[in-house]
């Protein structure tokens, strides 16, 4: 029995093991790009991987495994049928995810999990997101990869009714030795399903190995990953670091509350709440740009307050809508807005204005639908919200809806109906993915960076139009403009995990700031949750609930704290560190911090994501 059950189950185990090897093959072609690393370093990925993949590979295999154990005491005769049905069904799929997943990992910096799967629920944006991609090499690569495959299992699924049938005819008569046999193949399959006899299950620590990101990638098993995604418990706290009160010292901060400046003239003020999609900081002149690409939005900046060192909790527009409106930190690996239970719970920026008078209004061109942003924005206390089901079918002219011109005019007419004081928030999505914008490209070339800086130049000048409209309205004397981004854009060579990379604008305009505020710059660090509070405590209004958040111009020390899948980074003024969870270890920190302060920073880091993921189990 034990030498057909080895013929039986070696080429499944190698067929999903090279399955696996060339996807991973693949996969650092694709994201290696010239990395000066040697031949030896890319393998040793091959290596780390062998347990993970041994583990997907049982996981995978568990059905006809099943069927199996059920021939050794009842013959089943359509061992070919069930098998051939098997690849059909897997091959095709698995080898499309895991081609997708060479993209993803390229473009948000995290393998295939369960946050990239629930975006597919929304095919046309998702398609959208798609369209700068190398989308023929994309269909090449796996049109090769599955048609390789399917044909190398077909072939298996010929040859195991002969290996099966014999397994029949020698042992059905003989019950005793199948089911010891039965027993020692469930106690070895399940020694190889959890990855070994260690006393905890396998998981992706048990493939890291590198401070190299891609590499600590290429050696998790796509598939296993998306597995374990879904098996998380998100009841459960996995950043343990301190006790209760060795958090509190370290999350304490010190607010002056009745000492910050105030900057506007008066209250009662309406404001209009632009958030800029994708819009990095390093992209406008005054911080750091050396090109013209945001003529219209520096000259606010000239005339505003600008805050020019300021950082987005993440990558996604989800994660920073929650941060924005709730002053709400996101979370590796899960998303607040895609949890209504939870996010239902939170404290809501637009809401406080509601509850004293105020009219709101959500105005955004695409699909509020889209990652259960609807939910969260009902609940945020928006009186009216205008997505791309209120334009009209000519207007949708763009792969996420409308574009951001026609996003503006409808801002216009919507606001022009409300009462005064109100609170509005316009979304901006032309700087999206694929940045098919309506215009003609100042900069030449289709490659991503190209796109990206020409729908940047598209969304000023339609920003610019706008601000330029919107001034003639009787409202604008008394209107308060702030802009933010909902996150960065990887410009150049930022890498997905450092500083550089979530670098965001926030900027405040209008006719009531204070003089001796207009053209003021103010550089403490600070991070998308702050704003909530700032403009609170602007207006006098309570600040309970937003415990995250703080107050910009209260005179605490700045900090800023993003995450990523498995880690995060964390921000003070000319101190930044990276630490991932999976190799507990810093993974980058500014050369001119000591080891103290390193230290120092990791404690306070961990602290603040142990504290906030309590926070949001607790809720």
């Amino acid at each position: 029995m034990f030498k057909r059950a080895l013929k039986y189950f070696a080429p499944l185990f190698l067929f999903w093991m090279s399955f696996f090897a060339i996807e991973r093959l693949l996969f650092l072609f694709y994201n290696m790009d010239n990395s000066g690393l040697s031949f030896s370093q890319l393998l040793e990925p091959f290596f780390r991987a062998i347990r993970l993949d041994i583990s997907t590979v049982c996981y995978l295999i568990s059905p006809l495994f099943l069927l199996w154990i059920i021939h050794l005491f009842i013959p089943i005769r359509q061992f070919k049928l069930f098998h051939k049905i098997y690849f059909l069904s897997f091959i095709p799929i698995l080898a499309f995810g895991l081609v997708v997943g060479l993209e993803i990992y390229h473009e948000w910096g995290y393998k295939m999990n369960r946050n990239v799967v629930s975006y597919i629920q929304f095919p046309k944006e998702s398609w959208a997101s798609s369209l700068n991609s190398p989308l023929w090499l994309l269909f090449g690569i796996y049109s090769i990869y599955t048609l390789v495959f399917l044909k190398w299992g077909l072939r298996i699924a010929n040859r195991c009714q002969n290996i099966v049938d014999a397994t029949s005819e020698l042992d059905n008569k003989w019950i005793v030795r199948n089911s010891s046999g039965a027993i020692l193949s469930i106690f070895l399959f399940g020694v190889c399903l959890r990855g070994g006899f260690q006393q905890a299950p396998i998981n992706q620590s048990f493939a890291h190995y590198s401070t190299n990101p891609t590499l600590n990638a290429a050696a998790v098993n796509t598939v296993w990953n998306l597995i374990y995604s879904y098996s998380r418990e998100v009841h459960k706290n996995p950043y343990k670091f301190f006790t209760k009160d060795e958090i509190e010292v370290l999350v304490k901060t010190v607010e002056n509350k009745n000492s910050f400046p105030k900057i506007f003239t008066g209250n009662n003020h309406n404001i209009v709440l632009l958030i800029l999609e994708s819009m990095a900081s390093e992209m406008f002149k005054k911080m750091g740009s050396k090109n013209q690409f945001t003529v219209n939005m520096d000259g606010l900046i000239s005339n505003g307050l600008l805050f020019n060192n300021i950082y987005g909790s993440e990558k996604r527009t989800d994660r920073g809508i929650v941060s924005i409106l709730s002053g709400y930190p996101s979370l590796p690996l899960l998303s607040v807005v895609k949890q209504p239970d939870k996010s239902r719970t939170l404290s809501f920026l637009p809401k406080r204005f509601k509850q004293i008078g105020y009219e709101t209004s959500f105005i955004y061109g695409g699909e509020s639908e889209f990652a259960n942003m609807k939910s969260y924005l009902l609940n945020a206390g928006f009186n009216h919200i205008i997505d791309k089901n209120n334009f009209e079918q000519k207007n949708m002219n763009s792969k996420w809806g409308a574009h951001d011109h026609v996003v503006f005019n409808r801002a216009l007419s919507e606001i022009k109906q409300m009462r005064e004081p109100f609170f509005s928030t316009i979304l901006t999505l032309s700087s999206h993915e694929p940045f098919d914008v309506p215009m003609a490209p100042v900069f030449k070339g289709n490659d991503r960076q190209t796109l990206y800086k020409n729908s940047v130049i598209y969304l000023d000048r339609s920003l610019g139009d706008f601000m330029s409209d919107i001034s003639k309205e009787p409202y604008y004397n008394n209107t308060i403009f702030i802009f933010i981004a909902d996150h960065g854009f990887r410009v150049g060579d930022a890498i997905n995990w450092y500083p550089r990379r979530h670098g965001i604008p926030l900027f405040i305009y209008g006719k009531p700031l204070k003089k001796e505020w207009r053209g003021k710059v103010f550089s403490d660090v600070g991070s998308q949750t702050d704003l909530a509070k700032t403009i609170l405590d602007q207006f006098n209004l309570d600040t309970a609930g937003f415990g995250f958040s703080r107050n910009l111009l209260a005179g605490s020390s700045g900090s800023a704290f993003y995450t990523f899948n498995h880690g995060f980074g964390w921000i003070e003024e000319q101190q930044s560190l990276v630490y991932d969870h999976e190799l507990k270890t810093v993974t980058y920190f500014n050369d001119d911090i000591s080891d103290s302060t390193n230290n120092h920073l990791l404690n306070k880091g961990r602290a603040y994501l142990q504290n906030a993921y309590q926070d949001f189990i607790d809720r």
